[in-house]
């Protein structure tokens, strides 16, 4: 399976180029992280259940019709479903629009954090020919207050949303799985997951304008994992002679 994205890793919002040792083991943080079991909340139509969908229009202000969970951009599992991002539904009456999916988990300080996903984009879907239009995904570390300390964000369209043929077992939308990671900087109390669709609105042409989401993965090491990656990295450093 080919993973599009940043394989560094990052401190505070800052990517380490350097590598470090992989551990053996991770732990899951979401719930429902497939996407798959879906309800009504915040949109008129079902989403991801335990996930939140914010939307709104920079002239109209918030709304509920901004995405909605769709068996047609499922991924991975035969019956379940996918996120659809509705681009279409900004334009210059109520103002471009904004959509972003979260999910927010209870964290800890000096942890390496990594976030996985599928996405993809039909071909008129104008975050891919518009710059001013953001699709990104991000891991954001929030202090006791849930206020950002910082964030690791991918910008899914330069990593390569929407081209070429889609990743297996993807058959549409040319689907690929992304990752960003991030090393949670001190302060951290909780760590947030999500993928948006900034300022976006209807393409003038017309034509598939989807931009949708699947399969996500938050994962920390498990802690035997990181006593491990710990001696390994030390064996890696330089003796004194």
């Amino acid at each position: 399976m080919k993973s599009f994205g940043l394989n560094a890793a990052a401190v505070g919002g800052t990517l380490l180029l350097g590598a470090l040792v992989a551990p053996a083991s991770a732990q899951e943080l979401l719930t429902n992280a497939k996407l798959d079991a879906t309800s009504i909340s915040s949109q008129v139509l079902a989403t991801p259940t335990s996930w939140v969908v914010d939307a709104s229009r920079v002239i109209a202000g918030p709304f509920n019709d901004g995405a909605s969970s769709e068996p047609w951009c499922n991924v991975l599992d035969p019956g379940g479903f996918g996120l659809f991002f509705k681009p279409f539904t900004g334009g210059p009456v109520n103002g471009n629009v904004t959509v972003k999916l979260s999910q927010t988990v209870a964290g800890s300080a000096g942890l390496p954090y990594t976030l996985r996903g599928w996405a993809g984009a039909e071909a008129n879907y104008v975050g891919l020919s518009d710059p001013t239009v953001q699709s990104l995904m991000a891991i954001e570390f929030l202090d006791a207050g849930n206020s950002v300390i910082s964030a690791v964000t991918l910008d899914l369209r330069a990593a390569g949303l929407g081209v070429g043929a889609p990743t297996p077992p993807a058959t549409g939308f040319a689907y690929h799985e992304f990752s960003v990671a991030g090393i949670s900087p001190v302060g951290t109390a909780s760590v947030r997951a999500s993928v948006s669709m900034v300022d976006a609105y209807a393409n003038p042409a017309g034509g598939g304008q989807a931009f949708v989401v699947d399969a996500f993965s938050l994962t920390v090491p498990e802690p035997a994992s990181l006593g491990l990656a710990a001696i390994a990295g030390l064996a890696l450093l330089p003796r004194r002679r």
